[in-house]
């Protein structure tokens, strides 16, 4: 009988990885798509088989995308310093994930890393200016003070 589905256990199994890792890809967006239902999740055997035909490669020479969020190919990316110099914006923002997430930077997982696509953090930045201005972000540890602690974002800079 073939399996139509396959429950974290079994395709960490299958894979050779361990369960945490793909709960990891999960909460990272990467990986095959599964089905969340209650605390069950389930991987369609379909999705599986078309996440391990993308990891395909011929040589070694071949870089596999197969556990990468897909990225436009005109998009031009950012490192996390490049995409606070080109906001205007405080590197936190970038760096610290907590933050990052609670702000809802726009980003994507590249080769394991972090990467800023340019056009979608300045069309966020632009929306959320106003919202950030408000309530004057504070890097994570500052205590409020006057004492120049408070960074207040330069909506000026975000018109770039």
């Amino acid at each position: 009988m073939i399996k139509l589905n396959f429950n974290e256990r079994d395709l960490a199994e299958r894979w050779g990885v361990s369960p945490k890792t793909l709960q990891r890809w999960r909460s990272e967006g990467r990986g095959p798509m599964y089905l969340k239902l209650s605390k069950r999740v389930i991987y369609p055997l379909d999705q599986i088989q078309a996440f391990e035909s993308k990891a395909l490669c011929a040589s070694t020479s071949e870089k596999s995308p197969s556990i990468m969020t897909p990225v436009l190919p005109e998009a031009r990316l950012l490192n996390a310093e490049e995409a606070a110099v080109a906001t205007g914006l405080p590197i936190y923002l970038f760096t610290n994930k907590r933050v990052r997430e609670a702000a809802g930077v726009p980003f994507v997982y590249i080769n394991g890393s972090i990467r800023y696509d340019v056009n979608a953090v300045m069309n966020w930045a632009r929306v959320r200016s106003a919202e950030l201005n408000k309530h004057a972000l504070q890097a994570p540890g500052d205590t409020g003070d006057q004492s120049g602690s408070s960074r207040e974002i330069n909506s000026a800079s975000l018109s770039r």
